[in-house]
């Protein structure tokens, strides 16, 4: 016998239902982190929708606001987070209907579209079937080292350099639009600085990369686009040539500042399951060329 399934956004009492559910799959959620989600002034209860059977959460999808700069100016939009429904329960129709009601919530907080980031080529052929479009898809290769020198120079990032690597981020986001836009938040702050490395000339910071050193986890590092203005994308990759003693994998995007300099140095770009896909409300948004400058 089948039970009846509820459609409905949060309540208060519902988290320890949803932990059950989204723990096993998501294994970044944390149980503390998630139940301070509305700590976050960009999500509200009526964004988080669930799919319930009896007591059970078998489904769960909650967006949040956020913001592009396309057609000349910053515009609202919805982001799609967490996502999920239930092994023993898809294929029931769920994530089509809690995407619809997600959606709708969208639309009455008037957001022009809605954007979201999957890795998973299952859930990026659903999102399609509910009007989703591919934007821009991860690619990756491997640079090589270069003995050549280069007059500009990569070093660990500091405290000290907090500052200038926010002014540089807002300044690249501005002008590598559409991209996705918080004027409020910050991509480099005093718990992730350790990440990054900084591109100096002389005492100037001219850019910044988020970079892996090889690990057991990544034995050939990861080095993500560099955020850098004023710089022919040759001369960048070739500094970071010159500042790797082993091949380092480089994450870009399709349409990205740095594809093309990558294939015009014959490095084989291989695309990755992460997918940006968009969905517009009412009239289309022309999103010819974009690619993701913000992590």
């Amino acid at each position: 016998m089948s039970h009846k399934i509820i459609y409905r956004h949060w309540q208060s009492g519902d988290d320890d239902a949803i932990l059950e559910l989204l723990m096993p799959i998501f294994k970044q959620v944390r149980e503390d982190r998630y139940q301070k989600k509305f700590d976050n002034s960009h999500l509200e209860a009526e964004a988080v929708h669930l799919a319930l059977v009896n007591e059970r959460v078998v489904g769960h999808v909650w967006g949040e606001s956020a913001s592009i700069f396309v057609e000349g100016k910053i515009q609202e939009f919805g982001m799609v987070t967490l996502a999920c429904v239930a092994q023993d329960m898809r294929r029931r129709g769920i994530a089509t209907r809690l995407m619809d009601g997600l959606h709708a919530y969208f639309q009455r907080k008037g957001y022009r579209g809605s954007i979201l980031y999957t890795d998973s080529e299952i859930a990026a052929q659903l999102y399609q079937k509910v009007g989703y479009q591919e934007v821009t898809r991860e690619v990756r290769t491997q640079v090589s080292p270069r003995q050549d020198s280069s007059s500009l120079k990569w070093s660990e990032a500091s405290l000290g350099d907090l500052d200038a690597l926010q002014q540089l981020n807002q300044r690249w986001t501005r002008y590598n639009f559409p991209v996705l836009w918080d004027g409020q938040g910050t991509v480099v702050h005093q718990f992730n600085i350790r990440q990054y490395r900084v591109l100096r000339r002389g005492e100037s910071i001219i850019g910044y990369a988020k970079w892996d050193e090889p690990s057991a986890h990544r034995p050939d590092g990861l080095i993500r686009d560099p955020i850098v203005l004023d710089e022919d994308p040759m001369v960048v990759i070739a500094s970071v040539q010159s500042a790797i003693s082993t091949p380092r994998a480089w994450q870009t995007f399709k349409g990205s500042k740095y594809e093309s300099s990558l294939r015009s140095l014959a490095y084989p770009l291989e695309q990755t399951t992460q997918v940006d896909m968009f969905l517009a409300f009412g009239q289309e948004i022309d999103l010819t060329g974009y690619h993701r400058t913000a992590y």
